[in-house]
C-alpha cells in the first residue's frame, strides 16, 4: 500500500513517454489578504497575509490522459493555514468498442452537486474547513474508477482505498474551534478506532440526460465526510455519568451507506434544482462531547433551488438564486449540533457585466428559518485587470449571537466577519 501512490504516477509516465499527444499547462500565483473584525483575544490571528499558487498540466492522446493539479498556500500570520493540496493527479485510459469504457486511477476532485450553496450529495472529497462554509475547499481523493459511456449518460464504479484527512483550522484561526484538534480518528467496525488512512470504500453513480434535464443517482459505502463528531472515546462511566480521561478535541468519522441524487431541470429562463442524500451509519460507538455522549445518527438532507436569469440590452446578465435545505431524522437539537444548514434559506444575486474585463458583482445571504437571528451575508466584486491579472474583493458578515450554553450552527462564527482582497496573476 505504501508504494501505491508512486505506482499511480510511474505507470502513466512510462506509457505516455511512448505516445505522441498534446501537452497543456497553466498556473496562477496570488496575494491574499484577510482582515477580521477585532476581538478581545490577542492570541487570535485577526489578519491573514498569504501567498497562494495553483499549477496544472495535462497530456492527452486519443486513448490516454494524464492530469495534475495542485494548490498551495503560505500564510505569514497563521502557520496552520499553510498547506499544499493535490486536487487532481490521475491517469485515465479509454478502451473497448468505440472507446466507451474508461479506467482512471489517481487523485480526483468530484463535483456531484447541482445547487449553488447547499451540497448534501457532494460528499466524497475531504475539505479544508478554513474556507467559505457554503463552499469549502476540497482535497483530491485517491480513486480507482471504471466508467461506461452510454447513449445519453454514463455509469461509473469507484473504489477509494485511502481516506484523506480533512484540514482543520488551528487554535489561532478566527474560523476555527478555539483549540488545536487532534489527529482524525475514523471508526470502522464494532468499537474499534483507528487513525490508519487505508481501508475499503466504494460507490457507483448513474447519470443521464432526459429531454433537456440532467439527472444522477449514486450510492456510497465510505467514511462519511459530512458529520464528524468532535470529542473523545476515552472516558469512564461513574454513577451513570461519563467522565472523560482525555480532552474532547478529536474528530471522529464513521462509516455510512449513502444513497442520493441530483437533478437540474430547465424551463424557459429558469433552472429548477434538486439535490438529496440519505445516510445510514454502521457504528454506534458513543463519543464524549461538550454536549454529552453522542453517536452518528441516520439522516436525510434535501436541497431545493431555482435559478432565474435575465439578459439586458447592454449584454449584461442578472442571475437570481433561491435555495433551501432541510434535514430529517434526528431530533431538532441533534440536527442543530450536526449541521450548519439543517433548515436554511439561501438568496443570491449575480450581475455579470459580460464586458472585456469580466466584471461581476455577487451578493448572497443565508438565514436559518427555524433558529432566530442567524445570518451570513456575503458581497464580492471581481474583474480582470489585464490578460494575466485578476482582482477579487469582498466582505463576509456573520450575525448569529450565541443563545444557549453551547454554540450551534453559524453561532460558531459570530464576531468573525472579515473583508478580503485577492490579486492573482495567471501564467
Amino acid at each position: 500500500m505504501k508504494n501505491f501512490l508512486a505506482i499511480l504516477f510511474l505507470i502513466p509516465l512510462t506509457v505516455l513517454s511512448q505516445e505522441a499527444g498534446t501537452w497543456s499547462g497553466q498556473g496562477e500565483v496570488g496575494f491574499e489578504y484577510r482582515r477580521f473584525e477585532s476581538d478581545v483575544n490577542i492570541q487570535n490571528a485577526d489578519t491573514g497575509v498569504a501567498i497562494l499558487s495553483r499549477v496544472q498540466s495535462s497530456f492527452e492522446t486519443d486513448v490516454y490522459r494524464h492530469v495534475f493539479r495542485a494548490f498551495g498556500r503560505v500564510d505569514q500570520k497563521d502557520n496552520d493555514r499553510s498547506n499544499v493540496i493535490v486536487e487532481d493527479g490521475y491517469f485515465s485510459m479509454l478502451f473497448g468498442e468505440g472507446s466507451n469504457w474508461k479506467v482512471l486511477a489517481g487523485y480526483k476532485l468530484f463535483n456531484w452537486t447541482a445547487t449553488e450553496a447547499f451540497h448534501p450529495a457532494d460528499q466524497i472529497n475531504s475539505r479544508n474547513y478554513d474556507s467559505n462554509v457554503e463552499s469549502l475547499e476540497k482535497k483530491g481523493e485517491v480513486t480507482i474508477e471504471l466508467e461506461r459511456t452510454l447513449e445519453n449518460g454514463s455509469f461509473a464504479l469507484y473504489f477509494f482505498p485511502k481516506f484523506e484527512d480533512p484540514i482543520f483550522p488551528g487554535n489561532r484561526s478566527r474560523l476555527g474551534f478555539g483549540a488545536d484538534l487532534e489527529r482524525v480518528i475514523w471508526v470502522d467496525g464494532g468499537n474499534a478506532t483507528t487513525n490508519q488512512n487505508w481501508g475499503v470504500q466504494f460507490g457507483g453513480r448513474f447519470s443521464f440526460t432526459l429531454l433537456e434535464a440532467d439527472f444522477s443517482f449514486h450510492f456510497l459505502h465510505h467514511l462519511d465526510r459530512s458529520f464528524p463528531i468532535i470529542g473523545t472515546h476515552r472516558y469512564t462511566m461513574l454513577g451513570g455519568t461519563a467522565i472523560p480521561t482525555a480532552f474532547p478535541t478529536t474528530p471522529y468519522y464513521f462509516r455510512s451507506n449513502q444513497i442520493g441524487m441530483t437533478a437540474v431541470i430547465p424551463w424557459e429562463s429558469f433552472l429548477f434544482k434538486i439535490e438529496a442524500a440519505s445516510r445510514k451509519f454502521e457504528n454506534d460507538l458513543l463519543i464524549y462531547t461538550v454536549n454529552g455522549l453522542r453517536r452518528p445518527e441516520d439522516n436525510t438532507e434535501v436541497a431545493l433551488g431555482t435559478e432565474w436569469s435575465i439578459a439586458h440590452d447592454s449584454g449584461a446578465e442578472t442571475y437570481f438564486y433561491l435555495e433551501s435545505q432541510m434535514m430529517f431524522g434526528p431530533t431538532e437539537e441533534r440536527m442543530e449540533e450536526m449541521s450548519l444548514f439543517q433548515s436554511d434559506l439561501f438568496l443570491g444575486l449575480r450581475y455579470a457585466f459580460n464586458d472585456i474585463m469580466g466584471k461581476e458583482i455577487f451578493f448572497s445571504t443565508i438565514m436559518d428559518v427555524k433558529r432566530s437571528h442567524e445570518y451570513l451575508f456575503n458581497i464580492s466584486y471581481s474583474q480582470r485587470l489585464s490578460d494575466i491579472w485578476k482582482i477579487k474583493t469582498g466582505l463576509r458578515h456573520y450575525d448569529a449571537p450565541q443563545k444557549e450554553a453551547t454554540v450551534k450552527g453559524l453561532e460558531l462564527y459570530d464576531g468573525d466577519s472579515y473583508a478580503y482582497l485577492t490579486v492573482t496573476r495567471f501564467f
